[in-house]
């Protein structure tokens, strides 16, 4: 009975091991269908589990990337990480308000993770609770000063508030830890031209001609949409 155990013991190591080999090379449906046959005959492994709505986010599966980090949350409570994928899985699928529970969660359980909290932000943006938005940004801020995305979602928020020099400041210091962070340039030239500072606007444009093209045409159309 013992060898019979550690023989299927064994095999499930083995087949979670192809599992993360295929992830690893970039192979995500190989890789699921591993995961998916270990996580059925050993539904202790909860690895696999996480893995299997790694595979399923990867590839797009939104609905089904967010019922597999649901269960992960029902066996594993205090893994904060899956609260974090559940939420952002949650969010793709247009369900913002669960996705804003999901992630308040994962903020409780990964108090000093700045990026669950600009997750957090952004579905209160979207849920328009500007002020919660505004609050949880400051305070990943707080936590990572040198975390560009935290700045450039501060600048968004400022954006929907109408805090014009406010959101400047957030994307030029996006910026400064950034340079190539072509999202900023946008939104930082949007502003210029909302603010009439065409020349300083012509500049982050030039900036996108060099990064993003097709941001560069966003921001030109947006220019010319101002004058």
């Amino acid at each position: 009975m013992n060898r019979m155990a550690s023989k299927k013991a064994y095999i499930g190591q083995e087949m979670a091991l192809e599992g993360k080999c295929a992830f690893l090379a970039g192979d995500y449906e190989t890789a699921l269908s591993l995961f998916t046959q270990d996580w059925q005959r050993h539904q202790d492994h909860l690895d696999s589990l996480l893995h299997i709505g790694y595979c399923h986010s990867i590839m797009g599966h939104w609905q089904e990337a967010a019922a597999t980090y649901k269960r992960l949350t029902e066996l594993s409570p205090n893994h904060g990480h899956a609260h974090d994928l559940l939420g952002t899985s949650l969010h793709k699928t247009g369900q913002l308000i669960e996705a804003a529970q999901a992630l308040s969660r994962a903020a409780q359980l990964r108090p000093a993770d700045a990026l669950v909290r600009c997750n957090l932000a952004v579905s209160w943006r979207e849920l328009g609770h500007l002020q919660k938005s505004l609050n949880t940004l400051r305070e990943a801020v707080k936590l990572q000063p040198n975390f560009a995305f935290a700045h450039f979602e501060l600048g968004r928020t400022l954006v929907e508030m109408d805090d014009w020099p406010a959101a400047e400041t957030a994307f030029k210091e996006a910026l400064d830890i950034e340079p190539k962070f072509a999202r900023a340039h946008l939104n930082l030239g949007i502003v210029y031209a909302v603010q009439g500072n065409w020349r300083a606007a012509r500049q982050e444009y030039e900036w996108l001609q060099h990064l993003d093209r097709r941001l560069a045409d966003q921001l030109q159309d947006a220019i010319e949409g101002r004058r």
